[in-house]
Parts: C-alpha cells; structure tokens; sequence
C-alpha cells in the first residue's frame, strides 16, 4: 500500500481539483480519497505531500520510439523527403539488427524512450513501431504502461521492410499472443498509412483487430501531400478509402488528421472516429495545424500525443499542451480555442479512454496511475489556477515521483527499477557508430 498524506493539491480530473486531503493506494487501483483515512498500519508506504501536488498521469497517444535514437537530425525537411531520407535507413539499420539476432538496438531506443516519458509524468503510451520481445520485456523492467502498435505495411516502404504475406500476418499472430495483456503490455494494430497497406491487408488488420479486441490506429491525412497522392490513387481522401474498405467499421483511432476535410469530419463523427493530436511534430514538419477545434464542435474524441523523438524532439507532455493549445488560438485567432482545461482533458482522460484504460482520473476504484508534482518553484509559484499552471508552466522538472499500477516507479526524481545511467550509457555508446545508424549524414550544424 501506498498512503500519500496532506495533500496540497490533488487533480481528479479536468473540472476538479481539491485541497488538503489523503490517498490510500491498495493493490493496483485507488482505495479511497478523502480528508479522514486512518494512516495504514505496517509496510505502508507514507510520503508526505503537504508542499506537493497530486495528479493523473499523463497518457502518450501515439509515438515511435525508435526516433529516440534520432534527436536532432534534420529539421528542413517534408514528411515523404523526411521517412526516405531520415527514418527509412535507421528503420533498416534495426531490421538488420533483428534479422541477425541483436535486439540491444531496441531494447535501449525503448528504455531511453520510456525513462524519459515517465520524467515527464507520462504513465502510458502507445508506441507504433518495430515490436520485440526485448523491447516489451524492457519496459516491463522499467514498470511503465505500454501498448505496442504493430506498425503493418506492405507497400510503398523499402522491399526490405516487408515479407511474405503468410509470414507478415504469422508474426502478427504471433506477437498478439505472445504479448497482448502480459504485465502491464499490450498489442495494438497499426497500419502506418492508407497508401502503405494494400486493400486485403487492411481487411486482415481490421478482421484481426476485432478477433483480438484490440485497439487500431493509423496515420491519416498527416499532409496535403498524402490528400492528394489519395484523390489521385483512388479518387477518395484517405478516411473516405479507409471506410471504402470497411476500416472504420471497427472502432479506430485517426492519428493526425491534420487535413480533414468536412465531409470527412462528418464521416468521422458518423463513424464515431477518435482523433490524435500531435501539435509538435506537424509544426517541426511543416505539416499543417489539425482543426481541433472543428472536430471537437463535432463531438469527435480527441487524445494528446508527442509523436516520436525524430519530428518533435521531446517525449515532454507539458510541452506538447502548451504547444496544442496555442496553435489552435492562433490558427482560429480566438483566445478561448482549445482551453487549458480541455488540452489538459486530452493528455489524460480522453487519450486514456481512447486507449480503453481505466485511467487518466484520480477517484476511487481507478488504476493508480499518477504523478506527484512540486508546485513551490519559481515558475510555479504562486497557485492561482491549478490546471491552467500545468498547463501553461508546468515542466517536466516539476515532476518528483510517479506511480504505475500501484507501485512506486520514481521517487524523489530517482528512477527505481532500472540503472538509468547504465542505460543512457550503453544507449549512447550503441548511437556512436554515427555512419550506421544514419547513412545519409543527416547532422548539420548550420
């Protein structure tokens, strides 16, 4: 058990925040929350809260975390100029990896990636990317909750990415069984674009989703590029070919959807359609501002994410709602567009509900998922209005300690599962061989 005592302020959610009370924490789920707990008796955890703040973890939507391995390099380029150029010839570095035995590559880019998630308060994430078993069994080391996208495709991308049909949906299976509900794991189904799946697959990939109960989503509509190259190809927009077949019959979730039309945003909501944002990474690319505001004026659900290290370069949620939030005012010239009360919503009830976890509240009988924040440092200080602060000055710095499925994962800004030095260390000794991991010399310093 884990009692968190006076607490100066705790977040139940967006619309809630309340002062001076106690949290007793039993098993993996909330027990109670109120002013009158009895301090538990033996081999309870006490941490004294009087000078913090209390709050639901923050939940990634959507990234890759095998761009960790990829800050800073390249920011002049297009998103189709940016996959061939910059993440096309890592991706085949880490199949080459694979196919000859040596995970390390994956196992460290998914340690570093979810150490610095949870520095920033991020207790869940999906990550879309290339699955192994080293890089579940690390972040069940690290304790942190993670779905693992299978990122299908099967044109398009570099022959080399590809196999089989037979094989491609053998490893699929594979990977589901293996690993979707293990510990704190999940599988999701993730085809990377509408132009990457052929119309078969897509129809496995949903048939496959619903055999399993999983979670789907796919990149759509991420630039006018991918709208045009869509009308072109098939004479529909992405959403409309996807639904042409049969892809949204299944509950789905839209990453980006930066260029909607509206008679896709009607789609969308017909379809009851989820949306991701990722403000960061479409403004570094040059992509285009999502019409959050439209989709929300349709009732659609909208979730936060950072996307990957590569088109960001920060896994920082503090960040990306700031980010979010001020895009929008600007693109609709309106103060009031996307408040902090409804970005902060998206970073953590909504991207949970949408990941279908039971999380991103704090009440009773909920997952104890949560993050214990300062709120006494300068760029805090003083508290006025709880939620607008995380939003507009909260930092990753703030975050002190964090609890996942009711145990203690960070404390004091201390990581307590894993070497997070050892880790760093041998993650950048493996990114040293710079002519491997990016062949086309991608690093300037203009």
């Amino acid at each position: 058990m884990i009692y968190l005592k006076n607490i100066a302020f705790l977040v139940h959610d967006s619309d809630r925040v309340v002062q001076d009370v106690n949290l007793l924490v039993e098993g993996n789920r909330i027990k109670r929350i109120g002013s009158d707990i009895p301090v538990p008796g033996e081999g309870c955890l006490v941490m004294d809260c009087s000078d913090k703040m209390v709050a639901p973890g923050f939940v990634n939507l959507h990234t890759h975390l095998y761009q960790n391995m990829l800050k800073g390099v390249e920011d002049r380029l297009r998103i189709k100029e940016w996959c061939e150029e910059v993440t096309f010839p890592f991706v085949g570095v880490i199949l080459e990896d694979a196919y000859s035995g040596d995970h390390r590559l994956s196992s460290f880019y998914g340690g570093l990636g979810a150490i610095e998630m949870l520095r920033s308060g991020i207790t869940a994430f999906v990550d879309m990317d290339i699955l192994s078993d080293d890089l579940f069994a690390m972040w069940e080391r690290i304790g942190i909750r993670g779905t693992g996208a299978i990122q299908a495709v099967d044109k398009w991308v570099p022959e080399a990415f590809t196999s089989s049909p037979e094989a491609m949906r053998a490893e699929i299976i594979s990977t589901i069984e293996h690993w979707h509900n293990k510990g704190l794991q999940r599988i999701a189904i993730a085809p990377s674009t509408p132009f990457t799946c052929t119309p078969e697959y897509l129809r496995w990939l949903r048939d496959t989703s619903e055999a399993y109960g999983l979670k789907t989503y796919c990149h759509v509509s991420e630039t006018a590029w991918e709208v045009q190259e869509s009308l072109r190809d098939t004479g529909m927009t992405p959403l409309q070919y996807l639904d042409s077949v049969g892809f949204l019959d299944y509950p789905f979730c839209a990453v980006h959807a930066v260029h909607f039309t509206e008679q896709e945003r009607n789609l969308a909501a017909e379809r009851e359609v989820s949306i991701c944002y990722n403000p960061k990474s479409n403004g570094k690319l040059g992509s285009g501002i999502a019409p959050i505001v439209d989709y929300l004026n349709c009732g659609l659900k909208v979730g936060l994410s950072t996307d990957g290290a590569a088109s960001n370069d920060l896994l920082d949620m503090f960040e990306e709602m700031r980010f979010g939030s001020m895009l929008q005012k600007l693109k609709y010239e309106d103060p009031a567009a996307l408040t902090a009360r409804q970005v902060y919503q998206m970073a953590t009830e909504n991207a949970a509900e949408i990941m279908g976890l039971d999380a991103g509240i704090l009440e009773e009988g909920k997952l104890a998922d949560m993050v214990i924040m300062d709120t006494g440092a300068v760029h805090f200080a003083p508290v006025h209005d709880v939620i607008q602060q995380i939003v507009y000055c909260g930092k990753s710095s703030d975050v002190r300690s964090v609890i996942i499925d009711g145990k203690l994962v960070m404390m004091d800004g201390v990581i307590q599962t894993v070497s997070e030095e050892e880790l760093v260390g041998e993650g950048i000794a493996l990114a040293e061989d710079r002519q491997r991991m990016i062949p086309y010399g991608r690093l300037h310093t203009d």
